[in-house]
């Protein structure tokens, strides 16, 4: 059974490779464009909602979420009612990439799909559902 894990680790590891070498001139290896896509269908998250979307720890969605604010993608506010909480907002620049960086996550799961019929996709998105962490 350890084929199955390692087969989603061979997956996910040939994905990064590749969004490292899309992505590198924009600064974005590392899956750092997750962060940007989901930041951009869901405006004001506060920053554990980002950390659990992206099945991360909080600790080293914080600092990614810093390295990007920086990078001048992301801009970070506090809640207007409560202090304690802050909420992560797309800059222009991370607006104006999203339609990239969307197509690219669009395409790789097309192309890793696309020898499974319909029922088999249904199959196997219910079978990850049952093992997935979150």
């Amino acid at each position: 059974m350890f084929t199955i894990i390692r087969t989603i680790g061979g997956i996910t590891r040939t994905i990064q490779a590749d969004s490292n070498k899309n992505f590198k001139e924009l600064g974005l290896n590392n899956n750092l464009f997750i962060y940007i896509i989901r930041v951009c269908e869901q405006p004001g998250m506060f920053l554990g909602q980002l950390a659990d979307a992206i099945q991360i720890d909080r600790s080293t969605s914080f600092r990614t979420v810093k390295k990007l604010v920086q990078q001048g993608y992301l801009q970070v506010e506090n809640d207007k009612d409560n202090q304690k909480i802050k909420r992560v907002y797309p800059t222009q620049k991370a607006r104006d990439i999203y339609p990239q960086l969307h197509q690219y996550e669009k395409d790789q799961s097309d192309k890793l799909l696309d020898k499974l019929s319909s029922e088999e996709k249904e199959a196997l998105a219910e079978l990850l559902l049952k093992i997935a962490p979150y």
